[in-house]
């Protein structure tokens, strides 16, 4: 199984005739590379632990990278693998050898026999494995790049970025191949979230394939000695990605919306500093630079309800906006006391908006006063329209039908999807438009669909529709049943 982030079947498409991607075309000329749809809302975070679980984000406890807290205070939440395991470990208890390198969300080391395992983003590399720790020392891998936050400030360039991406790729390809010579494994499992850490910065870009590609054609070629070996040894290859990507054109300021509408009441101390003239409040330029410091990777490694007295804390001291055409606002400047209802964590395509109501520490809404407020949300959000004058809101989707019943995380009311070309800005705030020009970082965001395909295509029979939870009990199926270079289609 290859896994690669924030794949769109439209960019294997429009690269298929590249050199390096003649698997990719001859999969949709021949064989099987199909839409797969991700989870509500389409991250890495939810989705890839959906894939290995064949859980619904409500079961593996993952909606998002962070879970929302009664006190409004964002908390971060990974993938507990020893909780819920990946379907791997059911492979290695039944007797079987299993290699996995760099599983996205997955940062935690089996500690059960029969798995080869090199843990992937979102943290440092660790292995379980003698072999691969001397692997990682001849080819000095310490981990995926970090330099998101380097690209974002100026400090690289986009090209210095591929360099930095495909040399991560290159390696981690080396050492699963390597890995691959020494033992017969009966699951092998390399993931690549290369493909959107670069895209979201350079799939706006009107160099975008000269940017995208040398990252595609590097796995690709991986992927066609992967199937070459599949073939040979009358094994299945599988390629999986928890979402897709696309351009985009403009941010939906949601949270602007939601003041201007009435659903939210910014704090005093926010407005009166917005009477600043565009010069920004020193309080803001405090707060920007402890939240992108180390000091948010501490807050982030913090107790619960430390964290929740230091959010309290800063939102109290250091509450106002930032300078120029856009303020930036946090959900401690609103006056929740006031706030019937706000958008939170997920600032992607989809996003999520909360009433606020008794689940949290300041209600606003009664419970019989709650239908009320989703009936005007969802009338309001339905008649907004782009700039161009087209309609803005594509889907709006019930959250407590989509999660059901969970004790896991406070469930959010509505999912929002906004139209192809647009993503949901949870940040920024203007009284002028609530659109904006995406920075370079949002030149890209995701899409409710990524890719599912496998070779050879008479491995299996060809699903009607794919979904993240779906990846699971296929390749389960498969490993107890096999092919054994055979026609015979599994049912």
């Amino acid at each position: 199984m290859i896994g690669m982030d924030s794949v769109p079947l439209w960019i294997l498409k429009e690269l298929r005739w590249e050199k390096g991607m003649e698997l990719f075309n001859r999969m949709l000329e021949e064989g099987i590379l199909m839409d797969m749809e991700s989870t509500l809302p389409p991250m890495t975070g939810p989705a890839w632990p959906s894939i290995y679980t064949g859980l619904k984000p409500s079961e593996h406890g993952v909606p998002d990278f962070f879970v929302m807290k009664k006190d409004y205070a964002p908390d971060i939440v990974y993938y507990n693998s020893v909780e819920v395991p990946p379907f791997w470990r059911q492979i290695a208890e039944s007797g079987n050898r299993c290699l996995v390198i760099t599983p996205a969300t997955d940062i935690r080391l089996p500690q059960y026999g029969n798995i080869d395992a090199l843990t992937g983003f979102p943290l440092p590399a660790r292995t379980n494995s003698t072999e691969l720790g001397r692997l990682m020392k001849k080819y000095r891998f310490k981990g995926e790049p970090d330099i998101e936050a380097d690209i974002k400030a100026g400090k690289m360039s986009l090209e210095a970025a591929v360099g930095i991406f495909v040399k991560s790729i290159k390696t981690r390809i080396a050492i699963a191949e390597d890995m691959m010579s020494m033992h017969d494994y009966s699951f092998v499992y390399v993931c690549f979230t290369e493909t959107d850490r670069l895209q979201h910065f350079a799939m706006g870009n009107r160099k975008r394939n000269s940017y995208v590609l040398p990252i595609y054609r590097e796995i690709g070629k991986f992927v066609n000695r992967i199937a070459r070996r599949a073939e040979t040894e009358g094994a299945l290859m599988v390629l999986v990605s928890d979402h897709g990507m696309q351009p985009i054109k403009s941010k939906f300021l949601i949270n602007s919306w939601m003041v201007n509408s009435g659903f939210e009441r910014l704090k005093s101390s926010f407005l009166k500093s917005m009477d600043n003239k565009g010069k920004g409040s020193i309080s803001y330029g405090v707060r920007e630079k402890l939240l992108k410091t180390k000091l948010r990777r501490v807050y982030d490694k913090m107790p619960y309800k430390v964290k929740t007295a230091a959010f309290k804390a800063l939102g109290s001291a250091i509450s106002g906006p930032s300078a120029g055409e856009y303020a930036r606002m946090h959900l401690f400047d609103l006056d929740m006391r006031k706030t019937t209802a706000f958008a939170a964590i997920a600032n992607e395509p989809v996003s999520t908006i909360w009433v606020n109501d008794s689940r949290f520490s300041s209600p606003a809404v009664s419970a019989k006063e709650k239908p009320k407020v989703i009936a005007r949300l969802v009338g309001d959000l339905r008649k907004l329209k782009t700039p161009d004058g087209h309609k803005l809101i594509a889907s709006i989707i019930d959250g407590p039908s989509y999660y059901g019943k969970t004790d896991k995380f406070i469930v959010p009311d509505l999912f929002v999807e906004v139209a192809k070309g647009y993503t949901i800005d949870l940040f920024n705030y203007s009284t002028e438009s609530d659109f904006m020009e995406p920075e370079g970082a949002k030149s890209g965001d995701h899409l409710r669909h990524g890719i599912f395909g496998f070779y050879p295509s008479h491995a299996i029979s060809r699903p009607a529709k794919m979904h993240v939870q779906d990846v699971k009990p296929l390749i389960l199926k498969y490993l107890k049943t096999g092919y054994k270079n055979s026609r015979r289609r599994l049912k």
